[in-house]
């Protein structure tokens, strides 16, 4: 009777885990499938900044070394 009690409770506690998967699982492709047109449009946007700067950076004069900053004169040290 025991051992009867026991198997009922295991297949209870089993089928609640497996019905609590399916319902997060549900709910996360969900999720997935609603915030793919964002993601996709933020890294299309990332990566098109990127090329923006980095066709920038190769178009400064070639004679130039200047750095942007601060400027601090150390020569009287």
């Amino acid at each position: 009777m025991k051992n009867i009690l026991t198997g009922i409770a295991a297949l209870i506690v089993g089928a609640f885990t497996l019905i609590m998967a399916t319902v997060m699982g549900l709910f996360i492709s969900v999720a997935a499938l609603l915030t793919t047109p964002f993601i996709k449009r933020k890294v299309a946007y990332a990566h098109a900044e990127t090329r923006f700067n980095r066709a920038n950076m190769h178009a400064a004069p070639h004679g130039s070394n200047t750095i942007d900053g601060e400027y601090e004169d150390v020569s009287h040290r």
